[in-house]
């Protein structure tokens, strides 16, 4: 976890320890997925039900090839359901490293709550298919 005060630049670090992977990585079949619930991409208050379909809007999202004006999550996110299976199947067996940036914005995040299922289900699910 990168913890800092507010305006501390993790963002940019995370961002940036994402790209530096990317190249380090380049050819070792290594996925190096950056996702953040903030920006362009801030989390829709519905998906807060389902934070494992949550991270797996965002991670196909991040697949999307980019134009200047970029696609549109809202739209996106309106218009696509994924599934954790087709992000595992997607990804096959190569190992896989993912950072995500503002993951406190989700529900529940902030405060552990014994039997919240669905974040301990999320945290399974980040511990089991992800780096």
């Amino acid at each position: 976890a990168v913890v800092r005060c507010s305006r501390g630049g993790k963002t940019t670090a995370l961002y940036e320890l994402g790209r530096m992977l990317k190249e380090r990585l380049r050819g070792d079949d290594v996925a190096v997925i950056y996702i953040t619930l903030n920006g362009r991409t801030s989390l829709i208050r519905w998906e807060s039900l389902n934070p494992i379909n949550a991270i797996c809007r965002r991670i196909a999202f991040a697949a999307l090839p980019r134009t200047e004006e970029g696609p549109d999550f809202a739209k996106f996110a309106e218009e696509v359901e994924v599934s954790s299976m087709a992000i595992v199947e997607w990804l096959g067996a190569s190992p896989r490293i993912l950072l995500i940036d503002e993951l406190n914005q989700l529900e529940g995040m902030n405060h552990h709550h014994p039997g919240n299922v669905e974040m301990e289900n999320l945290a399974a699910f980040l511990k089991k298919h992800f780096l």
